[in-house]
Formats: structure tokens, C-alpha cells, sequence
């Protein structure tokens, strides 16, 4: 795993945390200057941010951190609670013995390295994180569904928990991806509904928790101390 990879993921779990302001501007040297590296690996690492739409590209060598609200990540949630949910239940008619079983592995790939923590294990989480959710849309049946439902999973404040997961946060989470496959095993329409809409509840409470202490850190900070990386400066 490359500088501007390990870059990437640290930043983009400050980004998803809220530990910095909506409109604040990052500067490639003083991420540069933090991280103890050259201005390229940054250079690359802010790109990434920016196509992602955590960043928005700024003059002068930076960027701005994209106006995100909480409301609007409390939308896109509701709405994947329904759309997810209801995937989740057509699904039971539709999906077959080796859509589960990658399902399976996806989820066991999640908890082996969450387990191992080996370098770069959160890309490779969220990576299968996001696949297994967009199986549920693949076997749903519904064309319609699956567009409306994939669009969703494209916003990166909501995809990527893990970036922002405690280690039994993550755990519980590959607990729930398991009760979901077992619940699609039996081809229990209400109880695959109920285990994802369980599962996306517990994801916006871990989200509420943790930007609500990310502001709490925030304030406690005296007055004019802010990140050094990211600056409101124009």
C-alpha cells in the first residue's frame, strides 16, 4: 500500500467522522507538513477525495471539504432503510445458492480483516462492505429497485461506517450481515426486512455517536487551536 493510499484512508476517516467543518480548506502543505511526507502523495490522496465528493477542488494547491449535513446523511439512511429493506424481502424470492454464498464469503472476508488489521485492511473492508449491500439489490428482481437502491450506496459518508467502526462496532456489524444471509436462506421475506432495517438502524446510531463526540472534541479545544491540516482560509 502506497504513502498517498494510507493518506487517503486517514483522511477520508476524518472526513466521515466530522472532524472537519463543512467549507474548511485543506492545504496540501499542511497535510504534507503533518503526515511527514512530499506534497505528491497528498496531491493524489486529495484527488481521490475530491472524485469520491468529500472534497471540492480549490485554487492554490488544496481543497474545500464538501458541505455535507447531517440531515442529509439521516435522509439518505431513511431512504436506504425502505429501499434496502424491501430489496432485502424481494430477494427471498429471487436469489440463489451462489449469491449467497458470496455473500457468505464477503461478510468473512469483512471479519477477517477487521481480525487481522493487516495494512490497507479498511479499503479492503469497505470495498466488500459495499458489495454485499449491492447484492441485496442484484437479487431483488426489480430493475427499477436496483437503480434507485446502487444510486444510494454511491454516497461515501454513508457507505463508509467502517472508516469511523470501534472493533465491536465492526464485529456486531459482521453479525448482522450473517443474520441477513441466514434470514435470505430461509426465504423469510419478513424476517430478511426486519434483519436489514435492524442493521441500518444500529449503522445511523453508530454515525450519531460519533460525530456527536467529534463536535463535543471539537469545542473543548481552546479558542485559535484548530487542525493544522485544515484551515478556513481562503
Amino acid at each position: 500500500m502506497s504513502v498517498s493510499d494510507d493518506l487517503h484512508t486517514e483522511l477520508r476517516r476524518r472526513l466521515i467522522s466530522g472532524q472537519y467543518d463543512p467549507g474548511a480548506k485543506l492545504r496540501e502543505e499542511h497535510v504534507a507538513t503533518e503526515f511527514g511526507v512530499s506534497r505528491t502523495p497528498v496531491r493524489v490522496a486529495i484527488q481521490r477525495l475530491v472524485e469520491e465528493g468529500l472534497l471540492e477542488a480549490a485554487p492554490n494547491r488544496g481543497a474545500v471539504v464538501s458541505e455535507w449535513r447531517d440531515s442529509d446523511t439521516e435522509e439518505i439512511f431513511e431512504l436506504r432503510v425502505l429501499a434496502e429493506g424491501q430489496a432485502a424481502a424481494w430477494a427471498t424470492r429471487h436469489i440463489t445458492d451462489a449469491e449467497l454464498e458470496r455473500m457468505d464469503a464477503l461478510n468473512t472476508q469483512i471479519a477477517q480483516a477487521v481480525e487481522s488489521k493487516h495494512k490497507g485492511y479498511l479499503d479492503e473492508v469497505q470495498s466488500a462492505n459495499l458489495a454485499f449491500h449491492t447484492a441485496l439489490y442484484e437479487a431483488c428482481g426489480s430493475a427499477r429497485l436496483r437503480l434507485f437502491g446502487t444510486n444510494l450506496l454511491e454516497y461515501p459518508l454513508v457507505i463508509g461506517g467502517f472508516f469511523i467502526y470501534t472493533d465491536d462496532d465492526a464485529r456486531e456489524s459482521v453479525r448482522q450481515h450473517a443474520e441477513i444471509v441466514n434470514a435470505l436462506r430461509t426465504r423469510n421475506a419478513d424476517w430478511a426486512r426486519a434483519a436489514v432495517t435492524s442493521h441500518l438502524c444500529a449503522a445511523i446510531e453508530r454515525f450519531r455517536k460519533t460525530r456527536k463526540a467529534s463536535r463535543n472534541a471539537a469545542k473543548a479545544l481552546p479558542r485559535g487551536n484548530g487542525s493544522p491540516v485544515a484551515s478556513a482560509e481562503d
